[in-house]
């Protein structure tokens, strides 16, 4: 026997999967759902803020070197709110550094590569979920 928590949950699924019609049969048991055909109704999952991602990419060829390593700046972990232009670590050669920034706005997402991470120009280092 189903109870409306579980019908509603079958319901969710079939909508989510695009399902017209479930059939379960089993023993002296059968049940049937349709849905309707046409647009979904708005879900509460539909209804979240949309988000988008964006990668901070190193800036030259070099070895990762995160930012609070020894910059005297506080480090920087995955779920930190990080602003544009913000400082997340350097891509070194040497004793020269180049800045990686952020993007835009957002979220670290990703983790934070271990410093000495060998990186190429343009390869992605971080990335960071935003609002479009």
């Amino acid at each position: 026997m189903f109870d409306k928590q579980d019908l509603a949950r079958l319901l969710d699924a079939m909508r989510a999967h695009g399902v017209g019609t479930l059939e379960i049969e089993g023993g002296d048991m059968f049940l049937r759902l349709a849905l309707p055909a046409g647009p979904a109704p708005a879900t509460a999952a539909e209804a979240k803020p949309a988000t988008a991602t964006a990668a901070a990419c190193s800036p030259d060829i070099g070895t990762f070197l995160p930012r609070g390593s020894d910059d005297g700046l506080p480090a920087i972990a995955p779920g930190d709110a990080v602003r544009d232009a913000e400082l997340l670590g350097y891509v070194a050669q040497g004793a020269v550094r180049a800045a990686v920034t952020a993007p835009a706005d957002g979220i670290i997402a990703s983790g934070i590569p271990a410093p000495g991470t060998l990186f190429g120009h343009g390869d992605p280092v971080l990335t960071l979920e935003t609002r479009p």
